[in-house]
């Protein structure tokens, strides 16, 4: 079973609450007809997308740990080769 992680479960919020922000400043952009809401709508876009990437990440890491990776992803593969030698470094 695995371990129930707060930083796991904040990081999720986080990403259910910037998906759901992206689309109300879309609907606040369609509604009232101008781009005041545009700055609010890529912020929340951006948001959502960089925490679906640590999510995607965690998952990736702990595939790779169990030898279990389909598909080798690249982007994941640079960060857990940086940060595994990061982390290797600091043990030493």
């Amino acid at each position: 079973m695995k371990k129930f992680s707060l930083v796991r479960l904040f990081i999720f919020v986080v990403c259910t609450v910037s998906l759901a922000a992206f689309f109300e400043a879309g609907r606040k952009i369609a509604h009232e007809q101008t781009f005041s809401h545009v700055i609010y709508s890529v912020g929340s876009l951006l948001v959502f997308l960089l925490s679906l990437l640590i999510l995607g990440y965690w998952v990736y890491s702990e595939e790779k740990e169990k030898n279990n990776l389909k598909i080798r992803f690249g982007l994941y593969e640079w960060i857990y080769e940086r940060f595994l030698n990061k982390v290797k470094g600091i043990q030493k």
